[in-house]
C-alpha cells in the first residue's frame, strides 16, 4: 500500500514487488506481496482495484 501511496498512480505488481524490498530495505516473498494485492480488491472496503491483469492502484486515487 505505501508504494501505490508514493507511486500515485496504477502499477504493475512486480513493480510494486521489487520497491516494497528497496524500502525496507530486504526481500519480500512475492507471493505474500501478490496474494496481498489480490485479497484487497474485493470486499466491502476495497484498498485496491485492479486496473487489468497484473495492475493495481490505490482505491481512493480512482478518478471518479
Amino acid at each position: 500500500m505505501l508504494v501505490l501511496e508514493r507511486v500515485g498512480e496504477p502499477m504493475r505488481a512486480r513493480e510494486n514487488h521489487a520497491a516494497a524490498c528497496e524500502i525496507i530495505g530486504e526481500p519480500l516473498a512475492w507471493k505474500s506481496v501478490k496474494a496481498a494485492l489480490a485479497r484487497n480488491v474485493t470486499g466491502k472496503h476495497p484498498r485496491f482495484y485492479r486496473v487489468r491483469h497484473g495492475v493495481y492502484e490505490l482505491v481512493r486515487d480512482l478518478k471518479r
